[in-house]
């Protein structure tokens, strides 16, 4: 029997040992190179995808700037209003295709400033456009005529064409360098991946053993996370069961809110009759103070169904109908449409601001608007005729709808109560109202996730500032006034 030195089993080891070293460490190092250069290679394909985007959205903002161009000419030889439609389309997109051509150049200030050019231009084109169409529709053709002849619609479009030749060109030029890089990088990378694959091949042997704890590892762990999918999924499940529970709660709230205005309504009108039968059959045994005693429970039966009705509204707030775009202009006519008799008795004056649009529910706004409105008018010295400013702005972020009067005023310390339910600051018998409708106020710009303050001091007036979120185009404002 003959024994293996132990110095010739240890200088086999150590090579081995070296072997294995030494491919790994060529492995690694392959890897890492092939990373390095794929990573290049993905920045520089993001880089060719962020010019064939650039040049998608240049091509749709050309498209859409002819667009309405050829739909303000069809308009304005035909007056059809069909010929409208692509104008519409092109205002409503505009502004977007607009906003990612800047987004996507803003890296690069050259083209950033092209971007801006291009933006400034295409502005004034559409704005040439508006004046155009308000002319036709105003029928003030001398005006027409002279913008018309003055080409000044022509230089713009011009200017929008040579901007986004100018961005265009540019992007060219960058394309076909990134083009080149990625040729390169790919053939690089194929090298590299030939080179991996060798190395792979001569220390996978070593490394096979090495996997197995690493696998059971690994299924440990997928089976720990089917268990928690498993759990995640009853979770969702339990969720959807509580939202089909609340839903049904809300029903049978609705039910329980008719049944009980029905059954409150019941006894005052019960009252109401009993008191006409007594007007009616006994009216002429009984003395002024009598008929004085009827006519207050009339009127408290007349205080209490309003009440209920408002209460009613109060609590079904956003529930029976879904948020859409909304012309606030439009809420605020509708408002003082139904308050138009109250105006006219009272000869208030009222000065609207065009107010911008939002994203909200349109019935509740509109009762927010016709609330303040009727709180604006109803607090007012006597004697004089009530008058309403109405204001609007928007940013980026959210419209803003102010409405100040010039009334009686409040003092600092009431200015957060009054939003409270059922607050008064004044007597009924001086300013007839329930207390509820700035407390519905509160609840409907809460409901739109948005703010309302007040700012007044008395004898001076109050102005009420209503700011709702919102992401549109800020609008021109005009001041005209509705008496």
């Amino acid at each position: 029997m003959s024994n293996v030195p132990i110095d010739h089993v240890s200088g086999k080891s150590n090579r081995l040992f070296r072997i294995l070293f030494a491919g790994l460490s060529l492995l690694t190092l392959i890897v890492l190179a092939s990373i390095v250069t794929e990573i290049a290679a993905i920045d520089v394909r993001k880089k060719l995808n962020h010019a064939l985007r650039l040049e998608r959205d240049l091509g749709v903002l050309l498209l859409t700037v002819q667009g309405a161009e050829t739909g303000q000419r069809g308009y304005l030889l035909t007056h059809e209003d069909s010929y409208l439609t692509p104008y519409s389309f092109a205002l409503d997109s505009v502004d977007a295709v607009l906003a990612r051509i800047v987004d996507e150049v803003k890296r690069d200030s050259l083209q950033q400033a092209r971007a801006e050019r291009l933006r400034y231009f295409t502005n004034l084109k559409f704005r040439d456009i508006r004046q155009t169409l308000s002319l036709q529709y105003s029928g003030d053709t001398t005006s027409l005529n002279q913008l018309l002849r003055s080409q000044r619609g022509k230089e713009y479009m011009d200017s929008v064409r040579h901007n986004v030749q100018l961005l265009r060109q540019a992007e060219y030029r960058d394309v076909r360098i990134r083009q080149s890089q990625l040729d390169n990088l790919s053939t690089v990378t194929t090298i590299l991946r030939f080179l991996g694959a060798l190395g792979l091949a001569t220390v996978l042997y070593y490394i096979y053993n090495q996997l197995q704890p690493l696998v059971s590892s690994i299924s440990a762990s997928n089976k720990k996370l089917t268990e928690e999918i498993i759990e995640r999924r009853r979770v969702e499940q339990m969720n959807t069961e509580l939202i089909q529970s609340l839903n049904l709660k809300n029903r049978e709230l609705d039910q329980f809110a008719y049944i009980a205005s029905h059954d409150l309504r019941e006894p005052l009108r019960t009252v109401r009759n009993y008191v006409e039968v007594l007007e009616e059959d006994y009216g002429d045994r009984l003395d002024e103070e009598g008929h004085s005693h009827l006519g207050v429970i009339l009127r408290a039966t007349d205080r209490m169904s309003k009440l209920i009705d408002t209460l009613l509204q109060y609590g079904r707030v956003g529930r029976t109908e879904a948020p859409s775009e909304v012309s606030l202009s439009r809420s605020v006519q509708e408002a003082l449409e139904n308050l138009s008799l109250q105006i006219e008795e009272m000869g208030a004056s009222i000065e609207i601001e065009e107010l911008p649009s939002t994203h909200g529910y349109p019935v509740a706004l509109r009762q927010l608007f016709q609330n303040l409105i009727s709180n604006a008018l109803k607090f007012h010295p006597p004697g004089v005729p009530p008058r309403v400013v109405i204001t609007g702005k928007s940013t980026e972020q959210a419209v803003t709808v102010s409405i100040r009067d010039f009334g009686i005023g409040m003092d600092r310390a009431d200015q957060q109560k009054i939003f409270d339910l059922f607050t008064r600051l004044n007597r009924p018998e001086d300013y007839a109202g329930q207390g509820i409708g700035l407390a519905f106020c509160q609840k409907i710009v809460q409901l739109h996730h948005g703010s309302i303050k007040v700012e007044s001091e008395p004898g001076r007036g109050s102005t009420f500032t209503v700011t709702i979120p919102r992401s549109y185009e800020h609008e021109e404002v005009g001041l005209r006034s509705v008496h």
